[in-house]
């Protein structure tokens, strides 16, 4: 029988948002730039950053993190996003998330927090 426990490791915020313009979604460089700019702006620490731009659309960006991950994904023909911030200690990821949604400027999203 396993011992299950409630520890709570750290925050998962699932960020989708709707209805964002498609140059927004598809600019690899300045998506990545807003990105890495709310996270320091949490003063969270960068180890990693990976982006990829799909042809003929589309964006990955994953950042690792010393306080766990963020993980970006778009769909500009859709108009859509999915950013998932997982952090550890006293970072909020809300505040990640905010940062990211003012350049994304949409008032459509869903935000779900989980704590592990």
């Amino acid at each position: 029988m396993k011992n299950v426990k409630n520890a709570h490791m750290g925050s998962h915020l699932l960020v989708e948002v709707y209805n964002v313009d498609f140059n927004k979604l598809n600019n690899a460089e300045k998506l990545e730039q807003i990105l890495v700019s709310a996270v320091k702006g949490e003063k969270l620490t960068v180890l990693n950053i990976f982006t990829h731009q799909f042809e003929p659309y589309g964006v990955t960006t994953l950042i690792s993190l010393a306080e766990s991950h963020l993980s970006c994904h778009t769909w500009p023909e859709k108009g859509c996003v999915a950013i998932d911030i997982f952090t550890c200690g006293v970072a909020k990821p809300r505040n990640v998330a905010w940062s990211i949604l003012h350049y994304l400027d949409s008032n459509e999203y869903v935000m779900n927090e989980l704590q592990r």
